[in-house]
């Protein structure tokens, strides 16, 4: 069973976006279900590290079209993007150094901060790139 699942709500209507966010929502369900299957530690810390550079990535590319179409908030919308960076850093340290033992917590944390991430924060971009032309 899936942790998240799609719905109309995560929507922006910015396929390149939409597109990345249901990447991201896939790789949270395979994590949660290799939690839930007590996959290796290897496997588990290879999903983490995975997760976290595709957000790296996703967030470079939002974070772009922020300077590109002068959006206002980009700063906050930036130190949101960074707290969370870290707070997985450190999640990623402590799994592997035996310091963490990952649990529905932390998947129900990724869940909750992406969902209210998309439908919060990267809401608040959607009518300057539409009226930019992305769609």
């Amino acid at each position: 069973m899936a942790l998240i699942k799609w719905t109309d709500d995560l929507n922006l209507n910015i396929k390149s976006i939409d597109d990345q966010h249901r990447k991201l929502v896939s790789m949270i369900n395979e994590f949660y279900m290799h939690l839930q299957q007590k996959s290796n530690k290897e496997l588990i810390s290879k999903l983490i590290r995975d997760m976290k550079n595709y957000t790296i990535v996703h967030f470079s590319d939002e974070e772009k079209l922020f300077d590109q179409y002068g959006f206002q908030e980009s700063i906050a919308h930036k130190k949101e993007h960074q707290d969370f960076v870290d707070k997985v850093n450190d999640l990623e340290y402590r799994f592997n150094t035996g310091k963490l033992v990952l649990s529905i917590e932390i998947t129900n944390f990724l869940k909750c901060w992406l969902t209210e991430h998309i439908k919060g924060t990267d809401a608040g971009y959607v009518h300057l790139l539409q009226s930019k032309g992305m769609i």
